[in-house]
């Protein structure tokens, strides 16, 4: 007996009706962890897909050796690796008091981390005509440390190199790189205010700032770490129980708005506690004889026109950044010693981040630029 065949039309259409069904079991799934506090997007699959995309072209703590070669286009290939590789390996974290955590201790060919500092090549720079010596401290996140370059080519290191170079006859300085990974204004002063505490008296700080007080925002909304979320969950699951831990992914949740607030109010608090975070760093500089200078960080989120052409850089687009930069820099008089650099990819031609989000070597050098032209004053 002949067995009855739809037409083919009907096995069509049952076939998309199947498929809409699907969509519609995933969607609501992918909603549970996708919110859509930060982004355009009104499907989580969406949100799901574009994820996707950014992981597999390269998160910034994972090994990407053509990323590196890109920017380093005469080192080896060896040379590149190994720099990705040990970005990668030392991208870790120890407890640390009152900050709550700092680098590990890292020991490789090209980077080098002890006591928390990153290693600064050269770290000084000597002039026999020059009666004392200048000690400068640079704070940030991972563009102040240095993430996926080399100890040369940090930020503290080629300001120390432009320097001499520019300033042969200019004051001795020895400089310390306290960049950290995720830390933003508020951590910064703490771990300044910390240092204070523990003797130290540099003449010169330097804050270099942005990207972290407004990107993960949550965090600096409340005036809490990255990884608080996890320290709480550990201490809720009985620190001295001696059991297992069982830990959540906070990352996420520190990229999204809190409920109940609008975004312009939570925008305008974030901008508000970085400044307040700046003046209570500029009150701690003067108490103790020194100088405090602030910069406001280029972002690839923010008058980048070539951003979406840029095959390293991230591609999110309106972001909170089109909202608090115009604001900070119309402010950026208000306080003593504050620059804003956010313009500063508007001309940029070159490669100018190494990962989504770290600046490149080159970049590097003229944001060191920027900060040096700033400070020179009271180095010459």
């Amino acid at each position: 007996m002949n067995k009855i065949q739809r037409p083919k039309s009907r096995n069509f259409l049952y076939g998309v009706i199947s498929l809409f069904f699907l969509f519609i079991i995933i969607e609501v799934i992918l909603s549970v962890f996708f919110f859509h506090k930060n982004s355009d997007e009104r499907l989580a699959t969406i949100e799901a897909i574009k994820l996707g995309k950014s992981l597999l072209k390269g998160r910034p703590n994972s090994i990407n050796v053509e990323n590196q070669k890109r920017v380093r286009s005469s080192a080896s290939e060896e040379h590149n690796r190994q720099i990705a590789t040990e970005t990668h390996l030392s991208n870790k974290f120890r407890y640390q008091s009152w900050v709550e955590f700092s680098n590990i201790d890292y020991k490789g060919e090209y980077v080098n981390v002890t006591g928390g500092m990153r290693r600064t090549i050269p770290g000084s720079y000597y002039n026999p005509g020059s009666k004392d010596t200048v000690t400068i401290y640079f704070f940030g996140g991972s563009t102040t440390f240095g993430f996926n370059v080399a100890d040369e080519e940090t930020l503290p290191s080629q300001f120390v190199r432009l320097y001499k170079e520019q300033f042969p006859g200019g004051k001795s300085v020895q400089v310390h790189n306290y960049g950290t990974p995720t830390y933003y204004t508020y951590q910064e002063l703490i771990q300044y205010a910390n240092l204070i505490f523990q003797g130290h008296r540099p003449d010169i700080v330097i804050f270099l700032d942005g990207v972290n007080d407004f990107w993960f925002a949550r965090a600096s909304y409340y005036n809490q770490s990255y990884f608080s979320p996890v320290f709480r969950q550990i201490f809720k699951q009985d620190v001295g129980g001696g059991g297992k831990f069982l830990l959540k992914d906070s990352s996420k949740y520190m990229y999204r708005d809190p409920d109940g607030i609008s975004t312009t109010t939570f925008n305008d608090q974030l901008i508000a506690n970085y400044f307040n975070s700046l003046q209570n760093v500029s009150m701690l500089a003067a108490m103790t004889g020194g100088k405090s200078y602030f910069f406001c960080q280029p972002v690839p989120f923010y008058k980048y026109p070539r951003q979406s052409m840029d095959s390293i850089s991230f591609h999110d687009q309106h972001t909170r950044f089109d909202y608090i930069y115009p604001l900070i820099e119309k402010r950026k008089d208000t306080l003593i010693n504050f620059t804003f650099l956010g313009n500063m990819l508007q001309d940029e031609k070159g490669y100018p981040f190494v990962d989504g989000l770290h600046y490149s070597p080159a970049f590097t050098k003229k944001v060191s630029q920027a900060i040096l032209d700033k400070v020179s004053a009271d180095l010459k």
